[in-house]
């Protein structure tokens, strides 16, 4: 299960850098979640750009790994939420997180994995945690950016025809359920 889990960190990752949106968006800010559970998971994925436009994705993954339901959010950010988490990343604190990659071990306990890549001069800023236990040392800086995170889901009301985006895609291998 941590193998998987860091195989989709990886992935996502290198997605992250690797390929400039087909529109000419610059991706400033990729944040990925999987909240596992019983018989399903959800994967919420946000890519934020330098001009202020987001994607989002909500997908419901069933044991398999494949999407039951995958729903896709596009808008602009307003100023207020650019100003925010565009400080909460450049804030000294947050620049200068360090997060060592994680080991892969076949199970993991009370998983829920959270990617965070965040473009930088010199290349992405790169954080996986696979629980909640392993974010704890670096609660202090990260907890702003996904509490902005989770609120700024209010944004995605009304989904977009828009289709989904590789970079928010974790692959059909990649399902991650609590036991």
């Amino acid at each position: 299960m941590r193998f998987l889990t860091a195989l989709l960190g990886i992935a996502l990752m290198a997605g992250a850098g690797s390929d400039q949106a087909a529109n000419g968006r610059t991706l400033r800010l990729l944040l990925s979640e999987v909240q596992p559970g019983m018989s399903s998971s959800e994967h919420y994925c946000m890519l934020v750009f330098d001009d202020h436009h987001f994607h989002a994705e909500k997908a419901v993954r069933t044991r398999v790994g494949t999407d039951k339901e995958r729903k896709v959010y596009e808008g602009q950010l307003s100023d207020a939420d650019w100003n925010t988490v565009t400080t909460i990343i450049e804030a000294k604190t947050f620049r200068e997180l360090r997060v060592p990659s994680s080991t892969p071990s076949l199970v993991v306990r009370d998983s829920h994995p959270y990617t965070i890549s965040v473009a930088r001069a010199n290349g992405f800023q790169n954080m996986e945690f696979l629980t909640k236990e392993s974010l704890k040392p670096y609660e202090s800086e990260v907890k702003p950016l996904l509490q902005w995170w989770k609120s700024s889901r209010k944004l995605t009301t009304s989904q977009s025809n828009a289709d989904a985006d590789s970079r928010c895609s974790l692959g059909d291998s990649n399902a991650i359920f609590s036991n």
